[in-house]
């Protein structure tokens, strides 16, 4: 009786953060998209617009900007940063629940695209947390609006290419990984070593992400 209850009840965004197995079972039962999705889309506006506040937009290389010039550079980045986190959040769970099905299909799981787009979101919600809450810090004391204050590399304070791979390596990260993996197998009813392998490459895939965007970022710098 107590097993059917769960199964029946919607699960729980924050849920994820202490019962991530419960929450999984319950989406699997009863996949919700639109109010988590919602949530998240705000969430990561926020984000984006705290990310540009955050910006020093006086150090950037390029030609020296006057105070005018500064504050319409900033208040452009501000609207379309926010319209990007707007709508780039949704657009980028949509994508990579897309190739997860795929994958998924491929690998004979009867999963649906609801269910999978129900729990890449629900996963998506770690990383969302841990960027809203390292680009609140950052804001308090004025840091650096590009480097996690829970990644290796804040220890490190390495820049270009070392920095942006060091920085993948995160603690909302990783646990985003983890709890895909988990997903995958508990909603995909993927195995073990296949739903490990999947994360695996997915975070190797945003390492070389990273990598280039540090190349192009020094580049920039010259």
């Amino acid at each position: 009786m107590e097993e059917q209850t769960i199964k029946t009840k919607k699960p729980s965004l924050f849920g994820m953060i202490f019962q991530p197995g419960e929450q999984f079972e319950r989406l699997r039962e009863r996949p919700v998209i639109w109010l988590p999705l919602i949530l998240l889309s705000i969430l990561g506006t926020v984000i984006a617009v705290l990310t540009v506040l955050n910006v020093d937009y006086s150090t950037l290389p390029g030609p020296a900007m006057s105070a005018e010039e500064l504050e319409l550079t900033k208040m452009f980045g501000i609207i379309f940063g926010g319209l990007g986190g707007l709508f780039g959040t949704s657009i980028g769970f949509l994508v990579v629940a897309a190739i997860l099905f795929g994958i998924a299909k491929i690998a004979k799981s009867s999963v649906s695209f609801k269910q999978m787009f129900s729990l890449i979101i629900f996963t998506g919600f770690i990383t969302t947390i841990g960027q809203l809450l390292n680009q609140l810090i950052i804001f308090a004391i004025g840091g650096d609006p590009y480097v996690m204050l829970t990644s290796v590399n804040s220890l490190i304070g390495a820049d270009g290419v070392l920095g942006a791979v060091l920085g993948v390596f995160e603690v909302f990260q990783i646990w985003y990984y983890v709890l895909l993996a988990l997903g995958l197998m508990k909603v995909a009813q993927l195995s073990k070593p296949a739903a490990y392998t999947i994360a695996i490459i997915f975070f190797i895939l945003g390492l070389i992400v990273a990598a280039i965007g540090g190349v192009f970022e020094g580049i920039a710098q010259f």
